[in-house]
């Protein structure tokens, strides 16, 4: 069995401890497919032993017996559970941002992965990643009349690997995964199949994240799946009610004591509810026959309760922050704090400071715990030159203006991403980690080599672009042969 991820938890929670409400339907962008998310394809235990290898779990569709299985190897660990479920949603999440390409690849790096599944930026996740992958990669599934075909209005038996195939750079010796790791995934066809014919479902993916246990984030997304009706996934239920024993087969617990179920959900339980996703869960009936009955938060109450455009959101939407995240920050922080740091803001602009995201910076002034942002002198005459130091009262680069305060990787990553996006498989994957190296160095210059990139997609000339851009990363690697 798995060692206790004490330090995975550990290192979640620090990352995790600004405490985000759910969103409404209407402030939800995001999508999940239903299918995936419905069935449930990742144990949500954090822990199985290594010879938990297969599940089965038979129900009723319509009316009509279905089946769903999972076959593993012990090699990677049993079936996928876990951080995979965090993995897998953060594939799918790229994939859409990526334009859903039809061949259903996606080309991302190992950073950019564990990004978008809200986990941290250490080698022992890079590790769970690794494995992560490969468990998605060899475990096979099969959904007997259990899969829905959007487009036929019918439930159809497919069998696929999570991930049809998987390639990637090591950048060490022990042939793992780590920052400067790019990827070719290719997801399963059913997956990307059922995602351009818009069988989804919304996903609060920064509620998703904010949770603090795997436990938590897998069962909501389950929970989540579960509210919305499998032949029109769009309007939210106001409760669900299954059998106990049903309920541990659709989580893959291991252990189908009823005793055991409840006491491996009710961490996961208490938290959903102090977050305001779940209003209560309820408990009926004894033994094998428990029913279990999960209450929503009311949708309308928490709409109700958002605040209006008040005369403070009004001028947060004038630096384009939307009227969703105006109240989160408002809801979080109180009106005073929110006011007090759209006036540094402004004085911030009015000092000669350039933001390239102005939004983003002022979201990130209002969140500032740390002191990042001190208040700054008299405006100066000029403004700060593109490539001048930033001076001593501590003003916030471009770096700064972002979302987040990001590392180098980070601004490498986004890069990357959207060369990613416009040159697909003009690059191999061991290119793209050529390429990745010379953008940590410089050369080519990130912002300069995005810019010529997104003006030869215009143009027509990215085979052009691209003949020439690995001709620039092969001088640099005859160059830095020559050098040692």
């Amino acid at each position: 069995m798995h060692k206790p991820q004490r330090e995975d938890m550990a290192l979640t929670r620090t990352k995790r401890s600004q405490k985000t409400r759910p969103a409404t339907p209407k402030e939800i962008s995001r999508i999940d497919e239903a299918n995936v998310g419905r069935l449930g394809l990742i144990s949500i235990q954090e822990r199985v032993p290594d010879s938990f290898t297969s599940w089965t779990v038979d129900f009723h569709v319509e009316g009509r017996p279905a089946r769903l299985s999972c076959d593993a190897i012990p090699k990677y660990g049993g079936v996928p559970h876990g951080l995979d479920g965090d993995i897998s949603t953060a594939l799918i999440d790229l994939y859409v941002e990526d334009g859903c390409p039809e061949d259903g690849t996606l080309h991302t790096t190992a950073y950019q992965i564990l990004k978008r599944a809200g986990l941290h930026d250490s080698g022992r996740y890079y590790q769970n990643l690794r494995q992560t992958l490969f468990r998605l990669r060899t475990s096979t599934y099969t959904a007997s009349e259990a899969w829905r075909d959007h487009r036929r209005g019918n439930w159809t038996t497919v069998t696929f690997n999570y991930l049809e195939a998987l390639e990637f750079t090591s950048g060490d010796e022990d042939l793992g995964l780590n920052r400067s790791s790019t990827l070719k995934i290719r997801l399963a066809t059913p997956i990307t199949k059922s995602i351009r014919a818009q069988y989804t479902k919304p996903l609060d993916l920064e509620f998703l994240t904010s949770l603090d246990r795997p436990l938590t984030r897998a069962l909501y997304r389950l929970l989540d799946a579960r509210r919305y009706p499998p032949e029109d996934p769009r309007e939210p239920l106001a409760s669900f009610t299954v059998n106990l024993i049903d309920w541990a087969e659709a989580c893959k617990i291991v252990d189908r004591r009823s005793n055991k179920i409840r006491s491996t959900l009710q961490g996961a339980h208490e938290e959903l509810i102090e977050r305001l996703y779940l209003s209560a869960v309820e408990y009926e009936g004894r033994g094998q026959k428990q029913q279990l009955t999960y209450r929503f938060a009311d949708l309308a109450d928490r709409e109700e309760s958002t605040l209006p455009d008040s005369p403070l959101i009004v001028a947060l939407a004038e630096y384009r922050v939307s009227g969703a995240v105006a109240r989160r920050l408002i809801e979080e922080y109180g009106e005073p704090h929110v006011q007090a740091r759209l006036a540094k803001f402004v004085r911030l602009l009015d000092s000669g400071f350039k933001a390239r995201n102005r939004s983003a910076l002022l979201v990130d002034i209002v969140r500032d715990q740390d002191g990042k942002y001190p208040e700054t002198e008299a405006p100066q005459e000029k403004v700060v030159q593109k490539k001048s130091r930033p001076p001593s009262s501590n003003m916030p680069t471009l770096v700064e203006a972002t979302d987040e305060p990001q590392p180098l990787e980070a601004q490498v990553d986004s890069a990357l991403k959207t060369l990613q996006f416009l040159l697909r498989e003009r690059l191999s994957v061991s290119e793209y980690a050529m390429l990745r190296m010379g953008l940590i160095i410089g050369q080519p210059d990130a912002q300069e080599v995005t810019r010529l990139a997104s003006r030869a997609k215009v143009e027509g000339k990215l085979d052009t672009f691209t003949a020439e851009l690995l001709e620039h990363l092969g001088h640099l690697q005859v160059t830095d042969s020559a050098a040692t």
